[in-house]
């Protein structure tokens, strides 16, 4: 630093002037300050043109979590594709199958609304990935949720279909390849024995000796067991729930109780001439919903083709015969 110096007339030389104090800490800051400016300057232009190993490392960790999250991301969205078509089949196979409502695709994918938690991540580049995959984990695990309380909802299906396939009316309710047991009446209009006029016949007649033993056509609880005073005798009739019930009528011996659970095939009476009847035999009908159908329509799982057709032969040629009772 140049040194300033003073005439001093006193003693004829010059002497070393002095610097005040001010003004030396107003240099020292202006150095110092200007050094630090330089400094910040040439960091900022080192770290442009150059990078340091920290930053390279944390740039290689994240291009390396973003091929992870890409793949991530793949992966989910593969996942989701066949959820959606897992739930297609669910709703036009699985659940059609046992006629069960579809599940609209809006209950499907309800309860969305917390996506919104997810807005800072999805605005910030290096987390907008992660973001999208969390959206979409929450997306598909709602559905695997609604999936699964549909599959439980089909196993409860499947297990009603079986308890329904046993309690449907669907076996004869006698031994049929017995040579004394016949058919004596068809359903429809059929001449009256008593008067002699035409009236609806709402079952189906066997004949055959008294004491034939009669069967469960299907699974059930007998809802009543007992005489019937409007031209039935002793009668039973089974609730197969499901809307079916059958008849059992002009038995000669009732063998089961109001209120038993009963099986398919179970023995339930024995054939006799009780009630308005002019003859033994067993008067059977089928009603679904509180309605008469044609008891030969069940008989499937104990019959073959043949003997199919054989009972509808001789059904016809019963037609013009008066049934036995009404």
């Amino acid at each position: 630093m140049a040194k300033h110096y003073t005439f001093n007339p006193h003693t004829l030389s010059y002497e070393i002037l002095g610097i005040p104090f001010r003004v030396r800490l107003y240099r020292i800051v202006l150095t110092v300050a200007l050094a630090c400016a330089l400094s910040t300057v040439a960091i900022y232009v080192f770290s442009y043109f150059f990078e340091t190993p920290r930053a390279a490392l944390m740039r290689q960790q994240n291009e390396e979590l973003q091929i992870k999250y890409d793949f991530l991301l793949q992966r989910l969205r593969q996942t989701d594709n066949e959820l959606n078509e897992l739930m297609q089949r669910d709703n036009k196979m699985y659940r059609s199958i046992f006629e069960a409502d579809p599940i609209p695709l809006s209950v499907r994918e309800s309860g969305m609304g917390g996506i919104k938690r997810y807005e800072k991540l999805l605005a910030e580049a290096q987390t907008a990935q992660a973001a999208k995959a969390l959206i979409l984990m929450d997306k598909i695990t709602k559905k695997i949720y609604i999936q699964s309380k549909s599959f439980d909802e089909i196993v409860e299906y499947v297990r009603e279909k079986e308890n329904m396939i046993f309690s449907i009316p669907s076996i004869q309710p006698l031994n049929l390849s017995d040579p004394k047991v016949h058919f004596s009446g068809g359903y429809g209009w059929r001449s009256d024995p008593f008067y002699h006029n035409q009236k609806f016949h709402h079952g189906i007649d066997f004949g055959g000796p008294t004491g034939t033993p009669i069967y469960a056509t299907g699974n059930g609880t007998v809802e009543k067991a007992e005489f019937n005073w409007g031209g039935y005798g002793n009668m039973v009739i089974v609730n197969h729930g499901f809307g079916y019930h059958t008849r059992y009528a002009h038995l000669s011996e009732i063998k089961v109780r109001q209120g038993d659970k009963i099986t398919r095939g179970q023995l339930i009476g024995l054939m006799g001439n009780t009630g308005r009847s002019k003859g033994t035999h067993l008067h059977y009908e089928v009603l679904f919903k509180n309605q008469d159908v044609n008891p030969i329509n069940f008989f499937n799982t104990d019959i073959s083709e043949e003997e199919y057709g054989k009972i509808i032969k001789a059904l016809k040629e019963d037609a013009d015969k008066p049934a036995m009772e009404y």
